[in-house]
């Protein structure tokens, strides 16, 4: 082929590409709702979960095995109890009726606002005794707040981010298998094998560290960093944006990592470190795991360990995949790969 030969395949492929990846934003965008949907269903739970541990503490139920607690916990989890001190007005100036009611705008459900109006409300207040008279009281109440945004077009952009993520997930495989195609005509026989083996390799290395983060590993730090706000006293209110783009990056930064093998096996492949190098630096291996995990997550040790430990298998697994497969013929030559 000629070199505009060459150009007018890579055309062909590029807009074959290009409409696949159309199509797959397209099914991203109709989904996108139900995915951000799920990715924030986890941090909501967290979220109850440990309001109602730090409610029950208040309480003074600071321990969890305690009867008492594990009677109460699950109905505060379930239906998103909080509870609060009042202090009950007494009832000689309870004298509010239905008129004392006025239907506000509705809110983010759609439903009316109800509230006193102010002018009933003052003259309550003015005939209020003594505070040290009046009755305290602890209710439980329903707390159904969720994510908040603080821009009018914050959610649509989430909508647009997450259609666009869905999008290229779902047309990744048509979108690689024609640029692949492209590709593949310029390489020998012996290379296209070294793609159909490595690369399914790789795609189930990325994939482990991805269900690895969002399954597991983000439950404990979502844990973590809730419980660490809690021991500084500090109100949790997540916004939507900061939070998924915090879900994106974490399983995004375990699937990178867990690459780690067939790097390994590609530095050794090219006669830039050899076998016996990795072997007898494991313990300088083992720090700069440390250091990398504490780079690709989030700033908590929960998330920096649960991915130092898989790597330092995979350290290990990349040494006895230097050791063990085979040598073949080299990239770019009928050659063999250098002993």
């Amino acid at each position: 082929m000629t070199f505009g030969e060459h150009l007018e395949e890579l055309r062909r492929c590029l807009v074959k590409a290009i409409i696949c990846l159309a199509i797959g934003l397209a099914i991203g965008l109709t989904v996108a709702n139900q995915v951000v949907k799920y990715v924030a269903d986890p941090l909501k739970d967290a979220i109850v979960d440990f309001n109602a541990k730090r409610n029950l503490a208040l309480l003074g139920y600071e321990d969890l095995e305690d009867p008492a607690v594990q009677a109460l916990l699950p109905l505060m989890t379930e239906r998103s109890l909080n509870w609060q001190v009042i202090y009950e007005i007494p009832e000689s100036l309870q004298n509010l009726g239905p008129s004392s009611i006025e239907t506000g705008q509705t809110d983010t459900n759609g439903e009316p606002t109800v509230r006193l109006k102010p002018r009933e409300v003052a003259e309550i207040l003015k005939a209020v005794p003594d505070p040290s008279v009046l009755t305290p009281k602890v209710q439980l109440i329903r707390d159904t707040k969720g994510l908040s945004t603080f821009k009018v077009e914050e959610s649509f952009m989430i909508w647009v981010k997450a259609g666009l993520i869905v999008g290229a997930v779902v047309s990744s495989p048509a979108v690689f298998y024609f640029i692949w195609q492209f590709v593949a005509a310029g390489l020998h026989t012996h290379e296209r094998k070294y793609v159909y083996i490595y690369l399914p390799v790789s795609i189930t290395l990325f994939v482990s560290g991805v269900v690895l983060a969002f399954f597991l590993v983000l439950h404990y730090v979502l844990n973590f960093l809730l419980a660490f706000n809690g021991s500084m006293d500090v109100a949790v209110e997540p916004r939507l944006t900061y939070y998924i783009n915090f879900v994106l990056l974490l399983p995004l930064g375990f699937g990178l990592a867990f690459q780690l093998p067939l790097v390994m096996l590609f530095l050794q492949r090219i006669g830039l470190i050899e076998t016996e190098m990795y072997v007898g630096s494991w313990r300088v291996a083992v720090l700069v795991i440390f250091f990398l995990s504490m780079i690709l997550t989030p700033a908590d040790v929960t998330s920096m360990i649960a991915l130092a430990i898989p790597l330092m298998i995979l350290y290990f697994l990349g040494i006895l995949m230097c050791h063990f497969i085979p040598r073949g013929p080299g990239l770019g030559s009928h050659a063999y790969d250098p002993v």
